[in-house]
């Protein structure tokens, strides 16, 4: 039995098996694609443009699995729905990794410029021991003058004026090694 679609051996020719294959494909995509277009489009809003993309995917992996599907029409609308929730995941995460850093007001130069000298200040009180410090403190940042401290210390103001000297000097040394790697 020979004939334009059967080979020599009685096998069907692999044109002809091609085409009803290609027949079969053009039947199932244009029985549900409509649907999963309506689907994708109204129930997860999903943007016009990339309907169809999500719908060709949505049929890639039909025919790649067809043989094990036991029902189309299931197994179609579930991959849509699946693939759906997919396309707004994978939007949200890009949305979060690419989105606009919030505008932030420029920040004054002199503003900038007291803040750095702040820093800098508290990190060389910080390398400071705690007489150095506490004097230093009283004296500069809390304005208290030289007999107020020797007062509150038990001590004259001779001394007072003695240590905010030592203690000035050795603020600069400390100042100086840590501006030198600038």
């Amino acid at each position: 039995m020979t004939g334009p679609d059967v080979t020599a051996n009685g096998e069907p020719h692999p044109a002809s098996v091609r085409a009803a294959a290609l027949a079969a494909a053009d039947e199932v995509y244009t029985a549900h694609a409509p649907l999963l277009r309506k689907i994708a489009a109204l129930k997860f809003k999903i943007p016009d443009d990339d309907v169809d993309g999500l719908v060709h995917d949505v049929f890639a992996a039909y025919f790649a699995n067809a043989p094990q599907v036991r029902d189309r029409r299931a197994y179609l609308v579930g991959t849509i729905c699946n693939a759906s929730r997919y396309y707004w995941r994978k939007r949200d995460a890009e949305r979060e990794i690419f989105c606009k850093p919030p505008e932030c007001p420029a920040v004054d130069e002199e503003i900038a410029d007291t803040v750095s000298r702040k820093l800098l200040l508290a990190r060389m009180l910080s390398r400071l021991g705690e007489q150095c410090r506490d004097i230093l403190k009283r004296y500069y940042l809390d304005g208290e003058s030289s007999d107020a401290i020797a007062a509150s210390r038990d001590t004259s103001r001779d001394y007072v004026l003695v240590l905010l000297h030592n203690c000035r000097k050795h603020a600069r040394t400390v100042y100086r090694s840590m501006t030198e790697g600038r």
